[in-house]
């Protein structure tokens, strides 16, 4: 499909943050209650799965999750915006990963520079310079909890922080007076770092709180989701074989590069927002920029019960009860675009309800007699096209259609609605939503 000349969001975006924050919502209390149930003994298989298999147990439905779609475009006075006031909630506590294996031993490190220390290692000397230069002198990320020395998992906190570094320096002044950035800086690449583990995982994600990153991520990111974990693969692979900080930092930059701005600042926003679990995530993702197109797809994912991502094949899938199938069943056709779609405008109505005091349905490609005919019931009965809009907009739009534009259809007997419908689905969707842009402004 073609991509829209205007923006409609001020048509359809206020119901489809909705109608997102509903399915995310529900997605939240499902996937929290999930108990991590048992796969059947299952592998997955190289290749292609069709798009829904049943698994050995016969008691649940694998669902497979498209990538084909745009990843939305987080702008930076947008992310700066939002991350100043994300940053205002976080819970800014980092626990421990590990069990602590020097509980009781003093190490004096979270209040002495790591640089005076001595028989400490070079790379532990340049953590603690890496500290001070950010005005937190000691453990600023706090990687010893668990004892003196840098890990594994501790050089992979560092390559993240130091990828996503950066993107939080954006935060508002005001903000950065009022906080310590270093301890935000900890916070969002620990929360980041645990759920990037459960994604990349081989068993099946059943965490609520980890599904819902997941998903979220997928929705915001689309073909570029698989990217991120090749991405951070990567990071999780060389980030223990550095022997250095410079090391480290060529590590985080690379991942960095790798995965751009956009994808990067979209990373740090929602794993800024998951900071404190489930319902963290479930209260701040409906404000998050670029929800409302994220939230179309993460309906598809609605009723999760286990997420199961394959970097090498390139799949993610996810586990849905039956009683879920069910209902989406009777809700509608689930399109590839992660939209529902019924036969019949009265179908679309019995399931979605009415539009809302004072509005009434839209559809941006008309439910002519002749679309129907040419592209279909669901192509046009779908919760893409049909969106929820003023009454009064609607009445003047409508009559936009049956009005004769000579400017626009070069014809002096033929209605906008005539003309219009001849063209291909695209054009008339894209025609579709600049009417709406232009009625609504007074051009047409």
């Amino acid at each position: 499909m073609s991509t829209p000349v205007v923006d409609s969001r001020p048509v359809g975006e206020r119901w489809c943050s909705r109608v997102g924050a509903l399915a995310l919502a529900a997605l939240m209390l499902l996937t929290a209650c999930a108990t991590g149930a048992h796969t059947g003994g299952r592998r997955m298989t190289e290749g292609s799965s069709p798009p829904r298999e049943s698994l050995d147990t016969g008691d649940a439905v694998l669902a497979s999750l498209p990538t084909d779609f745009a990843p939305v475009r987080v702008g930076d006075s947008e992310f700066t915006a939002v991350l100043s006031s994300l940053v205002l909630e976080v819970p800014l506590r980092v626990a421990a990963r590990r069990a602590p294996l020097y509980v009781g031993r003093p190490l004096a490190l979270a209040s002495a520079p790591l640089g005076g220390e001595a028989g400490l290692s070079d790379l532990v000397r340049s953590y603690g310079r890496y500290c001070e230069r950010r005005g937190s002198p000691g453990d600023c990320l706090t990687l010893f909890e668990d004892g003196p020395g840098l890990g594994d998992d501790d050089k992979r906190d560092i390559a993240l922080a130091l990828a996503v570094g950066p993107a939080l320096e954006g935060v508002d002044a005001e903000v950065r007076a009022m906080l310590d950035p270093t301890r935000v800086l900890a916070t969002v690449s620990f929360a980041i770092t645990t759920y990037m583990a459960l994604v990349l995982a081989p068993e099946a994600i059943s965490k609520g709180a980890a599904i819902a990153f997941t998903v979220l991520l997928w929705g915001y990111l689309g073909w570029e989701f698989l990217d991120l974990l090749r991405a951070y693969a990567r990071l999780y692979e060389d980030a223990p074989r550095a022997s250095s900080f410079a090391e480290l930092r060529e590590v985080g930059e690379r991942f960095g590069q790798v995965m751009g701005p956009n994808s990067v600042r979209i990373l740090v926003m929602v794993g800024t927002a998951a900071v404190g679990g489930t319902g963290s995530l479930m209260s701040r993702a409906p404000k998050l920029p670029g929800f409302g197109q994220a939230s179309r797809m993460v309906e598809a994912a609605t009723g999760a019960e286990r997420v199961i991502v394959s970097v090498p094949e390139g799949t993610i899938r996810v586990v849905l009860a039956p009683h879920v199938v069910a209902m989406a069943a009777r809700s509608g056709k689930l399109l590839p675009s992660g939209n529902r779609a019924w036969g019949s405008y009265s179908g679309f109505r019995r399931a979605m309800g009415a539009a809302g005091q004072g509005k009434e349905w839209h559809h941006i490609v008309e439910q002519t007699p002749g679309n129907v005919k040419r592209f279909g019931g669901e192509a046009l009965h779908n919760t893409e096209n049909v969106v929820a809009m003023d009454k009064a907009l609607h009445g003047k739009v409508s009559s936009f259609y049956s009005s004769i534009r000579v400017a626009i259809t070069k014809s002096t007997k033929l209605t906008v609605r005539q003309w219009l419908a001849t063209q291909s689905y695209e054009a008339q969707r894209e025609f579709g939503l600049l009417a709406i842009e232009n009625v609504r402004k007074g051009i047409w």
